[in-house]
């Protein structure tokens, strides 16, 4: 075996041992309270980081085999059943072949803008694929979700291509766009085939632009979103709707990629977004606390949904430069400080469990040693003077339990930033939130009065 036909097989490979790996992991989050509090990672987190390797490799083995010196014929494609398909111009086995493949659609990826260009008609050859397999799964079945991404991948990959339309093809494509909205509903997978499609054959005027507006807002989270908007030629002004129509949802983070890529930062204000959306996140973690009981479960519940939503708007604040506008906020703190109280809460909890019990006396009558090693125990109600605490700078006020902090089960804190029972009584706005250093001149709205 040569080296390119090795290296063609360990990349054929990748799929299958990332399915190994989920297991580990779904095996490995099953022993998750044993593990260090550092560790947040999410299985979408390891996913997309391998797609984007295996992405990246299968590009970078494309370029080595284009540019061999020597070229081979014996060099190996690592789908040529792709190019096979194409060039016979076997659009129904093309998608049918690609459906069946779907969770390797990452391998197939790579060489499927070249496979599609070796064909004699590419739109037409697409047209059949999808036509071919459209029909074929139910749009509740999960196969159906899978092939509506290859059918996504077919048409990005036909944008790439730019190929001659025909009215003949427009008119297959119309018929077919007309049918497919029918199922859409409220599914982002088939509004983003959809929108794709439209693009490709050029569709836009067929629909009501309030119903194209709709599907995006439908795919906002994709990562598609901004891109397919500018291609289907919607402007400042339409896009400002959708945009309204995010914030007013509270899709703050998909907004402000609408804000960025058609620059509307002069009507909405990024900075009041991402911090609303901080806000939002922490009034979201005290709800999943309450509604379970403020049980060491939901508090740890609460504190990874809010971790999660701290971490990506680090990653807007980075990619958008705006560290000078969060100077105060102190992020990378924050989250260190909700790391270090889950740690605490995982420390207690095995100081506390039964796997470490405390001796606990007799009770006899007539002895005083009861009531005498009671008294050395420590209070099971916090004393009241433990609300005259100072606060620490990220909001938490000290819990019952010694040494362990509660952001969200305070009861005298409803926004777990408040250490009286007078300041608690008062309606708490977002510059009276101490919980991320907002500065006192804040204002919520997201665009100027």
């Amino acid at each position: 075996m040569t080296a390119h036909e090795s290296i063609a097989l360990a990349i054929n490979q990748i799929d299958e041992k990332k399915q190994k790996l989920k297991k580990a992991f779904d095996d490995l989050q099953a022993h998750r309270s044993l593990l260090s509090p550092s560790f947040n990672l999410s299985w979408s987190d390891i996913d997309s980081h391998f797609s984007s390797l295996h992405s990246s490799l299968s590009n970078r083995f494309r370029l080595l085999q284009f540019h061999k010196t020597e070229p081979s014929p014996e060099t190996p494609l690592l789908w040529p059943e792709l190019r096979s398909f194409c060039e016979n111009m076997d659009g129904k086995g093309l998608g049918k072949f690609m459906v069946d493949n779907s969770n390797k659609r990452l391998s197939i990826k790579p060489e499927l803008a070249e496979a599609i260009r070796s064909s004699s008609n590419p739109a037409c050859l697409v047209l059949d694929a999808i036509e071919g397999s459209y029909h074929c799964s139910p749009s509740s079945s999960a196969r159906a979700i899978d092939a509506r991404r290859i059918f996504v991948l077919l048409l990005e990959a036909l944008i790439e291509i730019k190929p001659n339309l025909t009215n003949e093809m427009r008119e297959r494509a119309r018929t077919l766009a007309s049918d497919w909205r029918l199922n859409i509903g409220n599914k982002p997978s088939e509004a983003l085939g959809f929108l794709h499609l439209v693009v490709v054959f050029e569709l836009g005027s067929v629909f009501k632009m309030e119903e194209i507006l709709d599907y995006v807002f439908l795919i906002s989270k994709c990562k598609q979103a901004t891109t397919l908007s500018k291609k289907l030629g919607l402007d400042k002004t339409s896009v400002a709707g959708v945009v309204q129509k995010l914030l007013h949802t509270g899709r703050l983070l998909a907004a402000i990629s609408f804000i960025y890529e058609f620059e509307m930062t002069d009507r909405f204000r990024p900075v009041n977004v991402l911090k609303t959306s901080l806000y939002n996140s922490r009034e979201a973690a005290k709800r999943v606390s309450a509604e379970g009981g403020n049980s060491l479960k939901a508090q740890n519940e609460a504190t990874d949904k809010e971790l999660s939503a701290l971490r990506l708007v680090i990653k807007v604040v980075k990619e958008r430069n705006l560290e000078l506008e969060f100077f105060e906020e102190n992020l990378e703190e924050c989250v260190q400080e909700l790391e270090n109280l889950r740690a605490q809460r995982r420390q207690a909890a095995k100081v506390a469990s039964p796997a470490n019990p405390q001796k606990r006396p007799r009770v006899a009558m007539g002895n005083n040693l009861t009531t005498q090693t009671q008294s050395q125990q420590p209070p099971l109600a916090p004393d009241p003077r433990h609300c005259l605490q100072q606060v620490n700078p990220f909001g938490f006020v000290n819990s019952a339990m010694p040494g362990v902090n509660v952001p969200y089960g305070n009861p005298l804190a409803p926004y777990g930033s408040v250490p009286a029972p007078a300041i608690a009584s008062q309606q708490v706005y977002y510059e009276q939130q101490a919980g991320y250093g907002f500065r006192p001149q804040y204002q919520p709205p997201y665009y100027p009065q």
